[in-house]
């Protein structure tokens, strides 16, 4: 496995919202957040193993250093506020918060908590819009946190994913949150399914594949047999931490390789022969994990897959349910769901 070069630090599964994208399953029926103890245990294991951490000019920005997400972080701000400190102060690179604006509802509150944030060391924030986003939260709240990101950060630091949407959400409501199906009444569900998938380049792990695979082509199991997760596993240098130390691969929410909190260890003791389940997805994909789940009385979705992430995620959920895998964690990923 190569060494991650950024990371994601997830502070809380715990949100506002239950966005249909989701790819951690996050909700507000989630209790916990990364306990001070875990945040500087990992901040001090990254200082360890990036001695001389400079962003990879050549790499999108998105993937530089430390970004904290969540959930929603700012549920917990003091928490958030801190982990954003203790990184600067260990020389780390604090690269970006992630928010969904759902608490943005007064401006100098908004200003206030962006405003500790620069102070304490955190370079950009990230504001999310999307339709899934505006299914709970009216846009009034993303222009908010949009405006007051470009005063306090200036636009080149305010990153907002993905920017046309804001003019697109616009022309709808931006007092108003907006189901989906309004979407499919205004554009159709052919447009609707090509304004989602293409237009915010869904990654269909988590919910996507189930909340949103309808509006998508799909294909058979067997569609996906030659692609593997090599890639996400051992290549991509990209990873997630959770709030109880999970080692999540690349954007694969639900996949603990081990514990992170001391990733010198980790990458130490790192053995694909301890992972059967993440062995067959490295050398066989999820076609391969299906035909390992099938043994166990797994059946393939007669609608079919968007993509070898939606089945991969339909495998594990069935075999979350058959037994305790140890790579699938945490739990609550799957209750969520």
């Amino acid at each position: 496995m190569k060494k991650i070069d950024s990371v994601g630090i997830i502070l809380t599964y715990k949100c506002s919202s239950r966005c249909r994208h989701c790819l951690y399953a996050c909700s507000p029926d989630w209790k916990d957040f990364m306990s001070k103890e875990t945040v500087e245990s990992i901040l001090v294991s990254l200082k360890n193993i990036w001695k001389n951490y400079r962003p990879d000019p050549f790499k999108n920005i998105l993937f530089h250093g430390i970004h904290f997400a969540g959930g929603e972080p700012f549920l917990n701000f003091p928490l958030l506020y801190e982990a954003v400190k203790t990184a600067s102060k260990l020389g780390l690179y604090a690269n970006y918060v992630e928010t969904n604006a759902s608490w943005c509802v007064n401006e100098d509150d908004v200003r206030e908590k962006f405003s500790l944030l620069k102070k304490a060391g955190l370079k950009r924030i990230f504001i999310s819009c999307s339709p899934f986003h505006s299914e709970r939260i009216p846009l009034e709240r993303t222009l908010l946190a949009i405006r007051v990101g470009w005063e306090v950060f200036g636009k080149e630091n305010t990153i907002v994913y993905m920017e046309h949407f804001v003019d697109l959400i616009s022309k709808i409501s931006t007092k108003e949150t907006i189901p989906i199906e309004r979407w499919i009444d205004l554009f159709g569900e052919r447009n609707t399914g090509y304004i989602f998938w293409r237009g915010y380049s869904i990654i269909p792990g988590g919910r996507s594949g189930f909340e949103l695979g309808h509006l998508w082509k799909r294909y058979p199991a067997v569609y996906f047999r030659r692609e593997n997760c090599y890639f996400e596993i051992l290549e991509s240098q990209h990873a997630h931490i959770d709030p109880y130390g999970n080692y999540v691969p690349y954007f694969c929410g639900g996949i603990s390789l081990g514990d992170a909190r001391n990733l010198e260890r980790f990458y130490e003791k790192f053995s694909l022969d301890n992972l059967p389940l993440v062995k067959i997805l490295v050398s066989e994909g999820p076609y391969g994990l299906m035909k390992f789940a099938e043994k166990y009385g797994f059946k393939e979705s007669p609608d079919g897959y968007t993509e070898k992430c939606h089945l991969c995620v339909d495998v594990r959920r069935f075999l979350h349910s058959m037994g305790d895998f140890p790579e699938l964690n945490p739990k609550g990923f799957y209750e969520n769901l």
